[in-house]
């Protein structure tokens, strides 16, 4: 059996108000006066010339690359480097 809410009672005296009139009209006015707003050009411009710029170096780095000592490469640098073996076995048996 549930437990009857004490409060619940005083929730059926509520009683509907009608909404004041152009309501909508308003909200719908500041929706799309927040949709208008835009950055400026120069910024957008200045957005994608850093973004250009990180993707530039980015593919400079990996043409200069650190180029491993040695006659290692791949996966056998990235083990050396995380101090982890190399080898596909899963224990040392």
């Amino acid at each position: 059996m549930m437990k009857k809410i004490p409060n619940l009672d005083q929730l059926k005296k509520v009683k509907k108000v009608e909404a004041p009139p152009f309501l909508l009209t308003r909200i719908n006015a500041k929706i799309m006066a927040n949709q208008a707003e835009n950055l400026p050009t120069s910024w957008k411009w200045a957005g994608a010339l850093a973004f250009g710029l990180m993707i530039c170096l980015n593919i400079f780095g990996l043409k200069t690359g650190n180029q491993p000592p040695g006659n290692q490469i791949g996966i056998v640098t990235l083990a050396d480097g995380l101090q982890m073996s190399d080898s596909n076995q899963l224990y040392y048996e």
